[in-house]
């Protein structure tokens, strides 16, 4: 297994949505075509609102959420007031929506955001719940999808953040081509996650050091089985 795959440090696996500047994994792309050709048929549009983040652009996302120059979350998604907040409570609402650069499943080009297009425009796209449930603009695509994900009809995908599991946030959004992100969360030792923190200069680091293996635990293997 190339590291570096894992930790969002090479584009070698990648290649371009048609027509995009979304990149995602060479080898999903015949199935996600197939996903995409089953939703056209049933009157949706799927596109993909963020499919691989590198490295330094999870880094930067994580850095400035540290700083407060991006807003934390609770866990409604309602915003948070930055200066009332423990660097550890900054650091676990961080890890709440947002991983750790290195470990983001969107490093590996497997995982991806999806929308409705019929529905939304990218530039509308906030990929919050209330766009995915009751009458937000995508609830009925994401409907559709739950179905096609129960009935084994969604040629490999499922949802990782599928339910409240007291880690990463629900979301209804994101979805991973699971034949590869399987087997890219068992390459992932604990070992690799804490070389990782080591190696690198994040803001909270030592917190994240302190706390590695449970945020290991609870926020990168803790996901809802396909």
């Amino acid at each position: 297994m190339n590291t570096d795959i894992l930790l969002g440090k090479t584009t070698e696996h990648l290649v371009p949505l048609e027509g995009t500047n979304v990149f995602l994994h060479k080898d999903i792309i015949r199935d996600f075509n197939k996903l995409k050709q089953a939703a056209s048929e049933e009157g949706f549009q799927i596109e993909v609102a963020s499919g691989f983040r590198s490295f330094d652009r999870q880094k930067l996302i994580w850095d400035s959420k540290a700083r407060g120059e991006r807003k934390l979350l609770d866990d409604h998604g309602q915003e948070l007031n930055f200066s009332d907040l423990s660097p550890k409570e900054i650091m676990y609402s961080i890890l709440r929506w947002s991983a750790l650069p290195g470990a983001s499943r969107h490093h590996w080009g497997t995982d991806f955001d999806v929308f409705n297009g019929k529905t939304q425009s990218k530039e509308e796209v906030e990929l919050t719940t209330a766009e995915c449930t009751g009458n937000g603009p995508a609830a009925e695509f994401h409907d559709w999808l739950d179905f096609q994900i129960s009935q084994k009809a969604s040629f490999g995908f499922y949802r990782p953040y599928r339910e409240e599991l007291g880690g990463v946030a629900p979301e209804r959004w994101h979805l991973s081509y699971s034949r590869l992100s399987d087997k890219y969360i068992v390459e992932y030792t604990y070992s690799l996650f804490r070389k990782n923190i080591e190696e690198n200069d994040f803001l909270l680091k030592d917190l994240l050091l302190e706390h590695s293996q449970e945020i290991f635990e609870r926020y990168f293997l803790n996901i809802s089985a396909p």
